[in-house]
């Protein structure tokens, strides 16, 4: 066994954090022939935009970084509430299509004007304390993951944030999904972040992607 750094040793000392060891296992899950093709997203005239938890979430997801994409895994079809409230907020949004039915929406560029809009207002808590500080530029490094303890949290609720996290459930490939995050910090107090409280509660195991100078890049949740 190596030597532990001093910021593992610390880590060691938060009794609401433990090192998680993952064991992957991948298969194969497509058939020997798929016809692939990926289509622009071109809304209809009589299409609105509508605003929703929805909208401010995959807003402030999709604005962390520029160039990223966010992808919404769908079941052979693209309902109203993904299309009103999410897809006609972003400038550059694709579908990919398998055998002529769709299977995802790729998410680019989001709306400036939906943005400002959406950062004007009073933000949902957990999705504040998620996204909604200010930005640190990536550099990738080496991480660890940690698995937070939920016997060590407070809980928290908020039946509002239940249908964000319905809809992660919804269009994730599989049980779990991962956000990219651009502005925590590992510190004591984040024991109290209001994201954290929920999902520690809400998912089967929420983990934390932790590099060598303490930011945390991203989180991981599992669903029941």
């Amino acid at each position: 066994m190596g030597t532990m750094t001093p910021l593992q040793r610390w880590i060691n000392t938060l009794k609401w954090l433990k090192q998680y060891e993952e064991n992957d296992q991948f298969e194969d899950i497509l058939g020997g022939s798929v016809n692939f093709r990926i289509k622009k997203f071109i809304p209809e005239s009589n299409v609105t935009k509508k605003y929703s938890i929805l909208t401010e979430f995959f807003l402030l997801l999709g604005g962390q970084h520029d160039g990223g994409v966010t992808s919404l895994y769908v079941h052979n079809k693209v309902d109203k509430p993904l299309i009103e409230e999410i897809m006609m907020h972003f400038d550059d949004t694709k579908v990919v299509f398998e055998n002529e039915s769709p299977t995802e929406i790729m998410l680019r560029k989001p709306n400036q004007e939906s943005l400002s809009l959406i950062r004007s207002t009073n933000i949902n808590p957990i999705t504040k304390d998620l996204f909604g500080t200010s930005n640190k530029e990536y550099v990738w490094r080496p991480v660890k993951w940690y698995k937070v303890l939920p016997e060590f949290m407070e809980k928290y609720e908020d039946t509002e944030f239940d249908k964000v996290l319905d809809c992660l459930k919804n269009t994730s490939p599989s049980p779990t999904t991962a956000l990219s995050l651009s502005s925590w910090t590992l510190k004591e107090s984040l024991k109290e972040n209001f994201a954290i409280r929920y999902l520690a509660h809400k998912c089967k195991n929420l983990c934390l992607y932790i590099d060598d100078e303490n930011n945390i890049s991203t989180i991981k949740l599992e669903f029941h």
